[in-house]
C-alpha cells in the first residue's frame, strides 16, 4: 500500500497479483489508516454481499460498506475472505473486533469512498487501484 498525497484528502495505492488480493488488500489498507491496524484481532465475524454495475462501482461500493460497518457499528476489519468474486458481485466473510478507543489509536476520519480518479486495473497476473477517500 501507498499513501498518494491528495489535498483535503486521502488516496491510496494498492496492488496484488490477483483481482481477489487487491480487494482483501484495499480492506486492508483502508483500516490501516483508520487505526493500528496490528491493534485488531478477528474476533467477530461478517457477512458482506454486494452488488454493483461494474468492477469500479463494487470496489467503491465494497469500501464504502467496510466504512459504513465502522460508523455504525465499530467494526474495525482485520481478516477478508473474499467467497465469491465477479466483476458485479462480491460476497466475502470479513472477521474483526469492534473499536475500543483504550485499545485502538484513532486515525483518520474517513468519510466515504470515492470516484475521483479511480484508476482500478484487473489483469490475469496483476491488479493495482488508485483511490481517494474523503476525509
Amino acid at each position: 500500500m501507498e499513501i498518494l498525497d491528495v489535498s483535503g484528502d486521502i488516496g491510496l495505492r494498492v496492488t496484488a497479483t490477483t483481482k481477489e488480493e487487491l480487494f482483501v488488500k484495499a480492506a486492508c489498507a483502508l483500516f490501516s489508516l483508520i487505526t493500528d491496524f496490528e491493534t485488531i484481532e478477528p474476533l467477530e465475524s461478517r457477512e458482506i454481499a454486494l452488488s454493483a454495475d461494474s468492477s469500479e462501482d463494487l470496489m467503491v461500493a465494497w469500501l464504502n460498506e467496510l466504512i459504513y460497518n465502522f460508523d455504525v457499528f465499530g467494526f474495525l476489519c482485520k481478516d477478508v475472505t473474499i467467497n465469491k468474486l465477479s466483476q458485479r458481485h462480491i460476497k466475502a466473510t470479513v472477521k474483526g473486533e469492534t473499536f475500543d478507543e483504550e485499545k485502538h489509536k484513532r486515525g483518520f476520519l474517513i468519510k466515504a469512498a470515492t470516484y475521483h480518479n479511480l484508476k482500478l486495473v484487473c489483469e490475469p497476473s496483476f491488479s493495482s487501484l488508485e483511490i481517494i477517500l474523503d476525509i
